[in-house]
C-alpha cells in the first residue's frame, strides 16, 4: 500500500491516494502554500526528486520534508553569511590592487570580483520575495540597502566598461564596501533576530 508522509506524519487524501508522484506534489503544494510552508525534500522511493532529475510515474513511499518561509529564509541567510566572513578584507585588498595591476589583467579577472560580490547581491535578491510577502518592520530599511547595493554594482560594472581603475577602486572601497558592511550588520542585528523569533513562535504553536 503506497504511503505519503509530510514531516514524518502520514497524509490522508480526500478522494483517495493519487497514483503519480507529480499529482501528490501538486496537491501538497497547494495545501502547504496556504500554511506558509515550502517543500525542501520530496523523496520518492529513496530518491529526492528535488535534487535528482527523476520523474517517476508511480511510487511505494513518498517522504516530504517542509520548512516555513521563516525557517527557509533564516537558513538561507545563515548559510550565506558563512561565505562572507572574509569578504570585507578581500574587497579592500582588491580595491588596492586594482591601482597597482595592469588594466588588462584587472579586466580579465572581472569575473573573480563579480563572484565575490554575487553571494551578497543574490542574498538580497532572494530576500525580496519574503519581504514583499510578510512586510516585516524592517522592510523599508532593507529595500533602501538593496537599492543602494544594486546602484553600487551598476557603478562597478560601468567602471569596467570605461576601463577606469580609479573609478573601480573608489566605488569598491567606498561605495560598495559601505553598503556591504551596513547590509551585513543589518542582517545580523535586525533580520536574523526577527526570523529566529518567528521560527520560535511557529514551534510553540
Amino acid at each position: 500500500m503506497p504511503s505519503v508522509t509530510v514531516d514524518q506524519e502520514e497524509v490522508v487524501f480526500d478522494g483517495g491516494m493519487p497514483t503519480e508522484p507529480s499529482k501528490v506534489y501538486d496537491l501538497l503544494m497547494g495545501v502547504l502554500a496556504e500554511q506558509g510552508r515550502v517543500v525542501v525534500a520530496f523523496v520518492v522511493d529513496g530518491v529526492d526528486s528535488l535534487r535528482e532529475e527523476s520523474n517517476p510515474t508511480s511510487f511505494e513511499t513518498i517522504e516530504v520534508a517542509t520548512q516555513t518561509h521563516h525557517e527557509l529564509t533564516l537558513r538561507l541567510i545563515m548559510e550565506t553569511m558563512k561565505h562572507l566572513v572574509h569578504a570585507e578584507e578581500e574587497f579592500l585588498a582588491y580595491a588596492s590592487n586594482v591601482l597597482k595591476t595592469p588594466w588588462s589583467e584587472v579586466f580579465q579577472r572581472m569575473d573573480q570580483l563579480i563572484n565575490k560580490i554575487k553571494p551578497f547581491a543574490e542574498l538580497l535578491d532572494n530576500l525580496t520575495p519574503y519581504v514583499e510577502t510578510y512586510h516585516p518592520p524592517w522592510q523599508e530599511e532593507f529595500e533602501r540597502i538593496s537599492h543602494e547595493q544594486a546602484e553600487s554594482l551598476d557603478k562597478i560594472l560601468l567602471a569596467f566598461e570605461k576601463g577606469s581603475p580609479a573609478d573601480l577602486s573608489q566605488e569598491l572601497a567606498v561605495g560598495f564596501l559601505s553598503v556591504f558592511k551596513e547590509g551585513t550588520t543589518f542582517l545580523k542585528n535586525e533580520t536574523i533576530p526577527y526570523l529566529k523569533e518567528k521560527v520560535t513562535e511557529g514551534a510553540t504553536l
